[in-house]
This record gives C-alpha cells, sequence and structure tokens, in this order.
C-alpha cells in the first residue's frame, strides 16, 4: 500500500501542483494545497481502510474539493502589487523565446475566464491536465458523450474569446 502511495506521488504529484497552481494563482497556496491533497488521501486510505479504484482521479477530487473549501473560506480580495510573484514580471534574456509562450498563455487564461465554468473546468481537465475522457467522466459524473460535447462546445467559445491584434 505505502509503495503504491509514494508511486502515484511521484507520478500524479506535479500534475496535481499544476493543476491546484492554474486554479489558485499562488505557487505557496497550491504547493500547500498539494500536501494536503495526499495528506488527506492517505488517511482516507489507511485510518478509513478503503480502497481506491483509481487514485489519480480520486486525487483530482480531492484537489478540487480542497480548493472549493479554500474559496469558501477566504473571498477572493484584490491583488497588491506586492504579491505579484518578481518570475512573472522580470524576463531575463535567455527567456526571451519562453515570454510569448507566457504572453499567450495570457490571453488564454483570460478568455477561459469568460467561457462557462463547467467548459472551463473539462478544458482544463483535458488540456491543462491532461486527463483522458474517461478519467474526466468519472471525475465529473458526466457522460463520455457529455465531456466530448463540452470540450468541442468550450473550444469554439473558447476561440471566440481569444484576440490577438
Amino acid at each position: 500500500m505505502k509503495k503504491r502511495f509514494l508511486t502515484a506521488y511521484n507520478d500524479y504529484a506535479p500534475s496535481i501542483l499544476r493543476h491546484i497552481y492554474f486554479r489558485v494563482s499562488n505557487q505557496e497556496l497550491a504547493e500547500d494545497l498539494t500536501q494536503e491533497t495526499f495528506f488527506k488521501t492517505w488517511r482516507y486510505i489507511t485510518e478509513k481502510d478503503k480502497e481506491v479504484t483509481n487514485l489519480k482521479t480520486f486525487l483530482y477530487k480531492v484537489a478540487n474539493n480542497l480548493i472549493i473549501d479554500h474559496y469558501r473560506q477566504k473571498n477572493k480580495s484584490t491583488l497588491a502589487i506586492d504579491d505579484i510573484s518578481e518570475e512573472f514580471i522580470a524576463v531575463e534574456a535567455e527567456q526571451e523565446r519562453e515570454s510569448e509562450k507566457t504572453f499567450d498563455k495570457v490571453f488564454v487564461e483570460e478568455a477561459l475566464l469568460k467561457i462557462k465554468d463547467d467548459q472551463r473546468q473539462i478544458l482544463i481537465y483535458r488540456y491543462i491536465d491532461d486527463l483522458s475522457i474517461p478519467e474526466i467522466s468519472k471525475l465529473t459524473g458526466k457522460s463520455k458523450e457529455n465531456i466530448r460535447v463540452i470540450i468541442h462546445r468550450g473550444l469554439k467559445s473558447l476561440r471566440g474569446k481569444i484576440k490577438y491584434d
């Protein structure tokens, strides 16, 4: 059990962290919530003696619940200029090529905020978290066909919201 869990941690921790970071936009908070995700999962498996058939899907459910709890406990506050990390502001010479990707990412993130919540979440699962359609289906409780339709409609909406000059 312990070995399986450690393997799962090594396999899924980076993608869970990325998923949480994308939702909370704070590296430190994302790391804390990722740690809490694995801690709660471990407690669930060991203390409640429960068998989890799809650990990856279960971890995403726990992470999403923690994100929801975080936002319930703390209302969204305005972002102070001091809270913006320097890594998003300063672009060093060797990072110039990456700046275009970051610029495009900002456009996509802004556009994602303008589409329906269910479409945004499904697109994040599919293209940011790289989850399969069956995994998304299990995670959300929606049919695979419904997931495909939401992805199609979400991408169409997203294309309409992304504006390039």
